[in-house]
Order: C-alpha cells, then sequence, then structure tokens
C-alpha cells in the first residue's frame, strides 16, 4: 500500500529496556513494520506513532515500550505498528496525515495514533472528509479548545474552530468529556450548547461513568488530551493539572470507546516527557490503548433495526406531556438504544434510533424527559 512511503519503519533498538520484555509480551507477538508492504494484510488495527521535529527521545517509542511490555500477545495478529509518521506543524502535513488515516479507515483498519499535539485531531477530522462521510466527534479536555480570535495557525486552541467552519461540513454531532468550569469560558460553552453540542463536565460524568457508554457507542472518532487525567496519575502533561479523571477511568473510558461498533479513529495526545520524570504518563497511555484494543476485540456489532429477534421493545408514555418514548434493550449484551423523532423532510422514516442508557429508561418510566432524548431531539428538528 503507498501509505507506507510517509512512515520511518519501527527501530527495534529504541525499544530495548534494562529488563527485556517476557516471552508471552507484545514485543514478541506483534507485527511491526519493518520494510515489508503486505505488512497491512489482515490487519484491523494500526498504531501510529507521531515524530515531531526537533524531538530528541521519541515520545511515541517510550509509550511503546510500555505497551509492548504488556501481555495478551494473541492481540497481535490484529495489530501491525507502522512506525512513525513525521509531523510538521509549520507545513501542511494534516492533509498527507489526513489522507493516509483515510486509506486506512476505507480499508477497515482503525489507526491508533500515539501522541502528537491534539490538534491533530484536525487530521482525524480530514480523513472522514476525504471519504465523504458525516461522523460524530468526542475529545476528552478539561479545556474547551475553542478560540474565538482569528488566528490562521491551526493551534491545540483552535482545531475544534478550525474543524465547525470547514466546508462543506461532515461534523454531525460533537461532545467533549470532562471538561472543568474553572478552565471554562462561558461564552463559549454557551455558543457551543447553541449549536446543540454535548458537553460533559467533569463532576457530574465522574458520578455516572455507565451513562458515557452510549456516547462512545455513538462516536466514529475521538482524541485523548492526556491533561484530562490528574497529574498525580498523568504528571507528564503540557497542561497538568490536580483535578482529572482517575488513571482506572481512563482506561474504561477506552474500553467504552473500542466496543463501540462505530468507532474508526482514536488519538492519545500532549504528552510531554520532560514531566514524565518516571515514565508514570506513557505507561498509563500504553495500558488506555491496551484497554482499547481489548473492547476492539470485543465488540459485537448490533442495531435495533437489524437483528428484531435480539431485542426486548419498551415503550413509554409521558402523561404529562403526551410524549410516548420507545426503548430497545439487547438481550445479549444488554444494551439500550431509543427513538427520537426528527424533521422527516431531512430523514426517512420520522425517527433515528440511537444509543441510551438503562438511567433514560428509568427517568422515562418516572415521567421524566431523559435529558440525551431532549437534546437529540432538539438537535434533529
Amino acid at each position: 500500500m503507498e501509505i507506507l512511503e510517509f512512515f520511518e519503519p519501527l527501530d527495534t533498538e529504541k525499544l530495548q529496556t534494562k529488563n527485556g520484555y517476557e516471552e508471552a509480551s507484545w514485543y514478541y507477538a506483534l507485527e511491526a513494520y519493518t520494510g515489508d508492504e503486505s505488512v497491512l494484510d489482515g490487519k484491523r488495527i494500526a498504531l501510529i506513532g507521531i515524530e515531531e521535529p526537533g524531538e530528541q527521545i521519541s515520545t511515541s517509542y517510550e509509550i511503546r515500550k510500555y505497551l509492548y511490555g504488556l501481555k495478551r500477545a494473541e492481540y497481535a495478529e490484529e495489530v501491525v505498528d507502522l512506525g512513525n509518521f513525521r509531523f510538521n506543524y509549520k507545513h501542511k502535513s494534516y492533509e498527507s496525515l489526513g489522507y493516509v488515516l483515510s486509506e486506512l479507515i476505507s480499508n477497515n483498519i482503525i489507526p491508533v495514533i500515539l501522541n502528537g499535539r491534539q490538534q491533530l485531531t484536525y487530521a482525524q477530522y480530514l480523513a472522514f472528509t476525504y471519504l465523504k462521510q458525516y461522523v460524530n466527534l468526542v475529545t476528552f479536555d478539561p479545556r474547551l479548545d475553542f478560540d474565538l480570535r482569528e488566528n490562521d495557525e491551526l493551534n491545540e486552541k483552535n482545531y475544534l474552530q478550525k474543524i465547525l467552519m470547514e466546508e462543506p461540513s461532515y461534523l454531525f454531532g460533537y461532545t467533549n468529556i470532562g471538561y472543568q468550569s474553572h478552565f471554562t469560558d462561558t461564552n463559549i460553552l454557551d455558543f457551543l450548547e447553541r449549536l446543540h453540542f454535548d458537553l460533559h463536565r467533569l463532576g457530574d460524568v465522574r458520578a455516572n461513568m455507565i451513562d458515557l457508554e452510549p456516547v462512545l457507542r455513538s462516536a466514529h472518532f475521538a482524541g485523548w488530551d492526556l491533561s484530562a487525567i490528574r497529574q498525580s496519575d498523568a504528571p507528564g502533561t503540557f497542561l497538568a493539572s490536580p483535578n482529572g479523571f482517575y488513571g482506572e477511568e481512563a482506561c474504561l473510558l477506552c474500553r467504552y470507546a473500542g466496543t463501540g461498533s462505530n468507532l474508526r479513529s482514536i488519538g492519545f495526545y500532549n504528552i510531554d516527557l520532560k514531566s514524565d520524570k518516571s515514565g508514570q504518563t506513557a505507561h498509563l497511555c500504553a495500558q488506555m490503548i491496551w484497554y482499547f484494543v481489548d473492547g476492539f476485540l470485543n465488540r459485537y456489532p448490533e442495531s435495533p433495526l437489524e437483528n428484531k429477534e435480539d431485542f426486548q421493545k419498551y415503550i413509554t408514555t409521558l402523561k404529562n406531556n403526551g410524549y410516548q418514548i420507545i426503548f430497545y434493550k439487547s438481550t445479549r449484551t444488554d444494551r439500550w438504544w431509543m427513538e427520537v423523532p426528527i424533521n422527516e423532510r431531512d430523514f426517512a422514516g420520522g425517527t433515528h434510533i440511537m444509543p441510551c442508557s438503562y438511567n433514560d429508561y428509568l427517568a422515562a418510566t418516572r415521567e421524566e424527559l431523559p435529558e440525551r432524548w431532549l437534546h437529540a431531539m432538539k438537535k434533529l428538528s
């Protein structure tokens, strides 16, 4: 495949550690690109390191050292390490990376990006514009990266604005998970909410993590700012903060992302090795990737529209306002979906079936409009 020309093949010497690797680790089983063009045959996940200009020690190789030491070598036949993509932020590398990602996605291979700055999320988005596919984006970020000031140079503060202003737009929905109020401009918060984007505050989501599973089941691509994790768990980030997700919560969210049958691309960004003296952040990132891959290889694609015999149907009626909400529960996975009315002029059939949670169903049985349902109806009307 011609996209391999964009990569610097993996240098196994840079992966060597003081204590070596155990026989059952990824190191002895994972296939890596070292010049063989058939390396992508039969693969479903591709690891892509980002090589930044002037980088003395490769962050992606530091992540790999921990990732390659983890167990479950049976995953190796599904995963390939393509080596490093040389990225220059001052030149138009976004288009090249977007092209590479689009080629992988079109061949049913999920790219997993190892580090780089968070504006690489824009390259993830470009991949879908090249494929002309409408998509939902999820970011994990303590800040809303939307800079209202005009700036021609793409950076980590305005990449979301760049995505939203792209014409034609292929972004159907956007969700940010884990924003912190003390980092958030209320004007930007209000602006994004008026666009019917889903913004989840850290305190709210940590109180009920299971409700994020339907959000990630709807996502087509995702980007992690590792500073969304608290400094005690991930000290090596560019914007470390005392508050954020715990490491095990980050791994759980990555597994949710992996099990979501729509997700086609994910990136892990903003690790700063200079602040990561003990390698803790690189190690946590490796474990997050492990849980993503574990979730992916345990995917069970299903839909109430396609596998009707595997679903139980529940009809709720809210007497106070006359709404009737129909829910579906999978008898195989216990996951939930619900119907949302939409504009028939734009969508055939008059209803949209979207992932939801058991808590949404419980709210409807209490004659309360589920917030997820209400938000979706506003967006689709």
